[in-house]
Order: structure tokens, then C-alpha cells, then sequence
């Protein structure tokens, strides 16, 4: 089978690609008999070109592609939006009607703090599109509502306070929490690539969603990741602290296997400078 990838080194993409990579030349075998052909990596630099051949050839299309911190607020609709337009033409071109994956966020739900947010507007836009596409041509479709990401690769001053704290907090750098007590729903990136492999494989969860509210359904019009976590950015902070203390204190914190815990700490070494990783 042949994979495309659209945002391909975007935070997601890049951890999605490696994985891809991984299966293709069997370094991870964990997914049973699933075969790779060839991972087409679109990004920035690619040209039209390669996208109309990727698009004929692809077995599977997983768009990440997307804006989510313009300069203009314009920008959210056209990359959001009219991207996502233009690669379903050009699979609509070949005939092609293998299944499509759309990252979509929370805030497509513009309910509560969301309610006026372009970002979200610009996101609902594309799952509309991705949705209608489904009906029109019989093809699968996949739709994602993230919550807040986090894992290597993630950049930080960016739009994750996770990668922020831990890539500051690691190189003593200061932080700031406004308010401890703000809680957020937070998915691990190799949670979210384990997923989607399950979703090309075609076992993807499927729910519906009432507000932010996840609502498991079997045949759901969208998808979800069902291993998430909800901790306040205080207990992020204090665990990080925790974490940068060790070398001193030589006190381990309880890092219980699968827990959120574990993944935060396996996030912040991935921060470590060079110095502090020996």
C-alpha cells in the first residue's frame, strides 16, 4: 500500500512518517501483517506535480496539513480549508476513492471558550468538506477531533504549553503559569500515531461528539483517540520540577507504567540539552 502524508514535518507528520518508515522496513512489526509500499511525504516544498502523481497512486491519504498560527487570520480558511479542497479534487481527478484521514481540532466544536474562535470555524469548514466528499464518492472518511498534543518534536513558544514547559524547564529557562488550576485534555503523540495505524488498518474508533464530550459509536461520523489524559497545568509543573530535581535529590518520582506520568517524563528528556542527557 502506498501512503500519503500531508503536512509531513508538522509535529504529528513527522512522528506519523517515522513510523510509517518504520513498518516499511520492518523495524516495527507490531501491527501484524501490514505492509508499506511507499510513504509520499507532502509538505511546503513539494510541488503540484508530485501531488497530483501521490494522489493517483496512494492507497491511504492522512492530511495534516494545516494553519493553525498565521499572521492573518485569513490564512486559517485558506489553509485549513482550501487545501483540504484542493487534494480531494485531485483525488476526485484519478478516481481514486481510498480512504481519507482529516486532523481537525477541539475547537471545531465552537462550543464554550471556543465559540468564536476562526481557528475552529476554518477546522469545522474542512470537516464539512471531508464529510460531504464521503457521501459524494463512497470513500471512507476519517475525521479527528484533537485535544491538546504533546511528545518529541513538539516545538515549543509555539502552541503547546506542554512542549513549553518542558523544553524551558529543562534548559532553566523561566515559565509562566497564569492559572494552576486550568485543566487540560492532553493526547501523547505515540498514542495518536498507534491510532492511526489501527485506522489504516481499518480499526479506527468511531464516535460522536456533544460538545467537547466524546461519544463512542460504532458507526460514528467521527474518530477518536481513546487514550487521553486530563491534568492541570499545575500537576504538569510540579512533575517537571520533579523531574529536573533528580539528579540532585536522587529521588525518583512514582512513574507508574502507561500512566501520564510516564509519557510526560519520556517528553522531557527529549528536551534535555546534550550536557544534562549523559
Amino acid at each position: 500500500m502506498n501512503i500519503l502524508v500531508t503536512g509531513a514535518r508538522g509535529f504529528v507528520g513527522r512522528n506519523l512518517c517515522a513510523q510509517l518508515n518504520n513498518i516499511k522496513n520492518g523495524k516495527a512489526r507490531c501491527y501484524g501483517d501490514l505492509r508499506i509500499d511507499e510513504v509520499f511525504e507532502y509538505d511546503l516544498d513539494s510541488t503540484s506535480e508530485q501531488l497530483d502523481v501521490w494522489c493517483q497512486k496512494a492507497g491511504f491519504v492522512f492530511n495534516l496539513a494545516g494553519v493553525n498560527r498565521p499572521k492573518d487570520n485569513e490564512e486559517f480558511m485558506k489553509g485549513n480549508f482550501g487545501f483540504a479542497g484542493t487534494l480531494l479534487d485531485t483525488l476526485k481527478k484519478h478516481h481514486n476513492t481510498c480512504p481519507v484521514m482529516l486532523s481537525s481540532s477541539a475547537q471545531a466544536s465552537l462550543t464554550g471558550r471556543f465559540g468564536n474562535s476562526e481557528y475552529g470555524r476554518s477546522k469545522k469548514a474542512g470537516e464539512d468538506l471531508f464529510l460531504q466528499y464521503g457521501k459524494d464518492t463512497g470513500a471512507k472518511v476519517l475525521v479527528y477531533r484533537f485535544p491538546n498534543l504533546y511528545g518529541k518534536w513538539c516545538r515549543p513558544n509555539y502552541n503547546s504549553a506542554v512542549a513549553t514547559f518542558c523544553n524551558n524547564i529543562a534548559n532553566d529557562l523561566p515559565i509562566q503559569v497564569n492559572d494552576p488550576r486550568v485543566e487540560l485534555e492532553l493526547l501523547y503523540i505515540d498514542d495518536l500515531v498507534d491510532e492511526m495505524i489501527h485506522a489504516l488498518k481499518g480499526e479506527e474508533y468511531r464516535c460522536e461528539f456533544e460538545g467537547l464530550d466524546v461519544h463512542p459509536l460504532v458507526d460514528g461520523r467521527y474518530c477518536y483517540c481513546p487514550v487521553t489524559h486530563k491534568v492541570t497545568l499545575g500537576e504538569i509543573v510540579d512533575l517537571l520540577h520533579q523531574f529536573a530535581e533528580m539528579p540532585k535529590t536522587l529521588m525518583i518520582p512514582e512513574i507508574p507504567a502507561d500512566s501520564f506520568a510516564k509519557r510526560l517524563y519520556s517528553t522531557y528528556l527529549s528536551y534535555l540539552p546534550k550536557e544534562k542527557a549523559i
